[in-house]
């Protein structure tokens, strides 16, 4: 995926989070326990997957950023029956195809809640997502991540690196999201034709993997968000994951709108 995405940014202090030396700079790192990764896989073309987006955004209106991470990965096999998801790509739907394989299985469906190697949860059943959680969270961290948002004259710098700070598994990748909360949708066709649909920790802009070599990965990009989006709904989410089996290692939120002193600027679109 082009590295290049297109952003807008503005500012408000959040918890948990350091405003470095100099103004425009953001910088958050992981806990000594394992962050949580919840990936969502739904799409504005299933039927089933209004409510599942809204449990989800309850999820992640509570989360602390070092401790609980959201990501909704909207797919594109809903798109041929009358409503094109304008949030949806070919790649999200390949991520979740790959991670089914990684388990044996070969069915995706949506809406798919995943956690860590756990891809059998249910929205509709919160004890057993809570209890997963509570099982992962308070463990050890194996991967620390340093990220951080620096403003420059025309754009943002985007640095994320993790380090290995325990003996993990060779197959362990790195990966950096976008996301933006608070969106909104007006469906005109197919199955959920009529519905006003929310979203939130929509995944607007994904790079990775990148390889765990000589224990440590780190990458220097320049970020920016759709011309649609809005700073203040949007952050970025890093995280480390086991290509192998799914196992999420570590995983870190930082939201945006804290980080921004610049004036609005236009880069090239991302590429799909």
């Amino acid at each position: 995926m082009n590295r290049s995405l297109l952003i807008t940014l503005g500012l408000a202090m959040a918890p948990g989070l350091a405003l470095a030396d100099g103004a425009g700079i953001c910088q958050a790192q992981s806990n000594m326990q394992t962050g949580a990764l919840i990936e969502l896989y739904t799409s504005e073309g299933c039927s089933s997957c209004p409510p599942a987006d809204h449990w989800f955004g309850q999820m992640a209106a509570n989360a602390d950023p070092k401790q609980l991470s959201l990501l909704a990965f909207h797919v594109d096999y809903w798109d041929s029956l009358g409503w094109p998801d304008r949030f949806a790509r070919h790649a999200y739907t390949e991520r979740q195809s790959r991670r089914v394989r990684a388990t044996g299985s070969t069915t995706i469906y949506t809406p798919q809640v995943m956690l860590s190697s756990a891809l059998g949860l249910h929205w509709y059943q919160p004890d057993a997502v809570a209890a997963a959680l509570s099982q992962g969270q308070p463990l050890p961290a194996k991967v620390r991540i340093d990220l951080g948002a620096h403003a420059e004259d025309s754009h943002w710098r985007v640095t994320v690196k993790a380090t290995v700070v325990a003996p993990i598994s060779t197959h362990a990748e790195l990966y950096l999201a976008l996301y933006e909360n608070d969106l909104i949708s007006k469906v005109k066709a197919g199955e959920n034709s009529g519905a006003t649909l929310h979203h939130d920790r929509v995944v607007r802009g994904f790079w990775g993997p990148w390889p765990m070599t000589a224990n440590s990965a780190a990458q220097d990009l320049r970020v920016t968000l759709p011309n649609d989006a809005k700073l203040a709904n949007s952050g970025l989410t890093a995280f480390v994951q086991d290509s192998a089996n799914g196992e999420t290692l570590q995983a870190l939120s930082l939201p945006l709108a804290p980080c921004n002193t610049l004036t609005p600027v236009q880069l090239p679109p991302a590429s799909r």
